[in-house]
């Protein structure tokens, strides 16, 4: 009869144990800085009540969080560039099970010295500042002195598109400069009345006052999640809510 109540006492203990909900981590995004910044995070406190899901977000850039999604390390990669471009970028051969989820559009714009005076650039003429065939200002309706080029690291996203869509895939000038983050391009570029960068607008308009924009044809990406397959139920009410009108307004 013990032996019974303990045999039956153990199977109420493992019924209730499984039984009781288990407590998920958040749900892991890496990669862009851009849609970290200018998406999510404006959103995370609507999007976690909405969705009940909580996140936490790794900006390490769009190539290096797109390896974590392959390493199975995120549930999710933010990504600034076309998934098959980041592809080519990891060395990693794009199996085709992994979808693209466009969420917003984004235009990169040429930043300066608020007291540049250049106010207009070309494609071709900011292809070829960026790769070094264009050195001094004067060049392009500036003043007499040097360019300093500023550009991203090799794991952004923003990099990689420029050099494909602006650069027609030329090397950035060896003398360029490498900003860690895009506050330290921002920043740098404020203090300095010759140098140039190329970020998303967003973030110029998140900064008042600190840098210009020079004008040029729209150079216009799209801001995506990327996940491994179908979406799961969690994720898939994240990218509808993303996708939403109620989403957007918060943006910046």
């Amino acid at each position: 009869m013990k032996k019974l109540n303990c045999v039956a006492l153990i199977a109420l203990v493992f019924v209730l144990g499984s039984s009781c909900p288990s407590v998920a981590g958040p749900l892991v995004f890496s990669g862009s800085t851009t849609f970290q910044k200018r998406l999510l995070e404006p959103v995370q406190a609507v999007l976690e009540k909405k969705t009940g899901t909580k996140l936490e977000m790794r900006c390490v850039g769009t190539i290096n969080g797109l390896r974590e999604l392959i390493k199975g390390e995120a549930a999710a990669a933010m990504i600034s560039v076309p998934l098959d471009i980041a592809f080519q970028e990891t060395g990693v051969p794009e199996e085709g099970t992994y979808q693209e989820h466009v969420i917003f559009k984004d235009n990169l714009v040429p930043i300066v010295h608020p007291k540049n005076p250049v106010k207009t650039l070309t494609w071709e003429q900011l292809a070829d500042i960026n790769s070094g065939k264009i050195v001094n200002w004067k060049a392009v309706g500036g003043p007499d002195e040097r360019i300093v080029v500023m550009v991203p690291p090799k794991s952004s996203g923003t990099r990689k598109f420029l050099q494909e869509t602006v650069m027609n895939n030329a090397d950035f000038a060896g003398s360029a400069f490498t900003a860690v983050t895009t506050r330290e391009e921002i920043d740098l570029v404020s203090q300095s009345p010759i140098a140039l960068g190329v970020l998303s607008e967003g973030f110029v308009k998140m900064n008042p006052g600190k840098v210009k924009v020079v004008k040029i044809k729209p150079i216009t990406r799209q801001l995506s999640l990327v996940t491994k397959g179908e979406p799961s139920r969690e994720l898939l009410a994240i990218i509808k809510f993303l996708k939403s009108a109620a989403a957007k307004k918060y943006f910046k």
